[in-house]
């Protein structure tokens, strides 16, 4: 038997403008922690494994040091003595490191091709908290009665029988319907429809 606590109600609303903006700032993150490879790399001259690249990402400066140290020419002397004997500058990682490396820190990533990837992308926690589900059977009954509603006067709309100008007036004689977007932003170039008013569904 499946209790009220364990079952999943209707998804009530996707935001879809949330996602994106997600999806971008998730890339950004790894195209940031590509970047800082590429320059570890070109200032090191050298080229890292996929292991030595996942290192790097998690520990960063302290991974470079434990990379740098065996190959200083001169192990008595400090390290600023030994990068200048090696004609090696850290001043851009350094920079850069302690600009971005908090984007990335704890961001689950994978390698492929030697490039940082997020697979999976629509399964992440900052995904998925974009989709919003009914809490209760009543605003799942709702839900669904508010979209029958909506699917018929957007048919009266299809047959031209509603006033052009008067759908919102429409729209204001019910409790759960909406007109305007589907993501109810303010797009002249989308069509306006009735929807399901998501936010009153939810908090009801």
């Amino acid at each position: 038997m499946v209790t009220t606590a364990q079952k999943q109600f209707a998804l009530v609303r996707v935001d879809k403008v949330g996602i994106e903006h997600t999806k971008q700032g998730l890339k950004q993150r790894i195209d940031l922690l590509n970047k800082f490879v590429q320059l570890t790399e070109t200032t090191l001259k050298t080229t890292f494994t996929d292991a030595e690249k996942i290192n790097l990402k998690d520990n960063g400066l302290i991974f470079i040091d434990e990379w740098i140290t065996p190959k200083f020419k001169f192990p008595e002397a400090d390290k600023e003595f030994n990068l200048q004997a090696l004609g090696l500058n850290f001043q851009p990682i350094i920079s850069f490191w302690n600009a971005n490396s908090k984007r990335w820190k704890n961001q689950p990533a994978e390698i492929l091709k030697g490039k940082f990837v997020i697979n999976n992308v629509d399964d992440l926690p900052e995904v998925k908290r974009h989709y919003y589900y009914a809490k209760s059977e009543r605003q799942e009954k709702i839900f669904k009665d508010a979209k029958l509603i909506c699917n018929s006067l957007n048919k009266l709309i299809d047959k031209g029988l509603i006033i052009e100008g008067k759908e919102k007036d429409i729209s204001y004689g019910f409790n759960f319907v909406r007109f305007g977007t589907e993501q109810n932003t303010n797009d002249h170039n989308i069509k306006s429809m009735f929807y399901p008013n998501e936010f009153r569904i939810l908090e009801y």
